[in-house]
């Protein structure tokens, strides 16, 4: 048996020994053990003034383990009629309880699979030789996960604070731009992008991530980076095209995004873009709000590894405002059940507008009236870019946004 350090005559407990990487050893908290061959009732006179000890090992002259005896139920045993009579001089082994035997160098997460692990709330881990090292419980694994768990979104999230952080401010006299972001459960899936090119345009881009969470945090890890390092000399097509291969390439088809990106031209109020599946964007000119059609419905980034984007050109006017947005705002709820809705959401961005105040200050605040007692239920985000009035920019060859009105906000 490895040297232990005594911590009473009948009842040791393992030498805490140097645990590595995410084994199952590092959410094991019970190291108690005993003899198999002490009596019951010694055992449960010691365990009386070791209220710590919840479960023990029993194990026998080779230091492996015979079985496991809980606390409560070595009492329950004792506590009927005449238990203490009956089970005076039973050894403990003839009371223990089966159960599974894990290596201790085994991973976390592979501890709560399979048959044995459902059968019995507790596992006796055991080293390469078969000596017992530690009792993990499925209430402690379950802990230890959930903790880590907390830990890596609260890393993620820190990480995109960081991300967001990092973007450029791209409103100067030509133009306005405002983003606002804000996810569901700590670190999310929507994210936006701005950068000013080399040339006087801007970039920008706005997506909204399939799941939320850490895995969706991965995703947006890998095209934020990408979006930093892109030339966008090579243009937008080439941008979504590379997108699409590393996301196919890295997450096989089980991850996608969908996505507005566009290239605008604050000269000649040209905007170059492309709605890859997102299709929530409004144009609000002269008072109303429009959609704005992109014509040809290009598939989400990531799902098809053959994509062929299609972009599409249009020139915003003097007074034009271009709001993209993800699906959680509009479809958040009241506590009753009632989505704020796209003609709510159109009519508090034409407020906003009017009033000249900015929509990141305006829109988070109606959002959580709104919602009341309900919990936000997805990411919200926005991009909002504005084209003062009064440039009298030169018109080159451009389509007009669709001009179907979808909504005319009241006075």
């Amino acid at each position: 048996m490895n040297p232990q350090t005594q911590q009473s005559r009948l009842v040791l407990e393992a030498e805490a020994t140097r645990e590595y990487g995410t084994t199952v050893l590092k959410a094991a908290r019970h190291r108690h053990f005993a003899s198999r061959d002490v009596t019951a009732t010694a055992l449960a006179d010691e365990l009386g003034r070791r209220p710590e000890v919840e479960v023990l090992a029993l194990l026998d002259e080779e230091g492996r383990p015979a079985g496991i005896l809980t606390r409560e139920g070595l009492f329950s045993l004792l506590g009927k009629p005449f238990g203490r009579e009956v089970l005076g001089r039973t050894r403990a082994w003839e009371l223990a309880e089966s159960a599974p035997r894990m290596d201790c160098h085994a991973s976390l997460f592979a501890a709560g699979t399979g048959k044995a692990a459902a059968d019995s709330p507790y596992r006796v881990l055991v080293d390469a030789e078969g000596r017992f090292r530690a009792i993990l419980s499925s209430r402690d694994l379950a802990e230890h996960l959930s903790r880590i768990t907390e830990e890596d979104i609260d890393l993620a999230g820190r990480i995109q604070e960081r991300l967001e952080a990092g973007n450029e401010a791209l409103s100067n006299r030509l133009y306005g731009f405002e983003a606002w972001s804000r996810p569901a459960k700590g670190v999310g899936g929507d994210f936006w992008y701005s950068k000013r090119l080399e040339d006087g345009r801007a970039f920008f881009a706005l997506c909204d991530v399939s799941g939320k969470g850490v895995a969706a945090s991965l995703v947006v890890s890998l095209v934020w980076g990408m979006l930093r390092m892109f030339d966008f000399r090579r243009g937008l097509y080439a941008l979504l095209r590379s997108l699409n291969e590393a996301l196919v390439a890295t997450f096989h088809l089980e991850k996608y995004l969908t996505g507005f990106f566009g290239v605008y031209d604050p000269r000649t109020g040209v905007l170059e873009a492309a709605d890859m599946g997102h299709a929530h964007a409004l144009v609000f000119r002269e008072g109303r709000a429009r959609r704005l059609d992109p014509g040809h419905r290009n598939l989400p980034v990531g799902v098809e590894p053959n994509l062929e984007p299609v972009l599409r050109r249009w020139r915003l006017r003097d007074g034009d405002a271009l709001f993209v947005y993800s699906d959680g705002i509009p479809e958040q709820e009241d506590a009753e059940g009632g989505e704020l809705g796209e003609r709510r959401l159109a009519i508090l961005v034409q407020k906003a507008l009017r009033g000249g105040r900015a929509l990141r200050d305006a829109l988070p605040g109606a959002l959580d009236l709104h919602r009341g007692t309900a919990p936000q239920q997805d990411d919200m985000s926005f991009i909002l870019l504005t084209r003062p009035e009064g440039l009298r920019s030169p018109m080159p060859r451009a389509e007009e946004p669709d001009t179907r009105v979808f909504l005319r906000p009241e006075a």
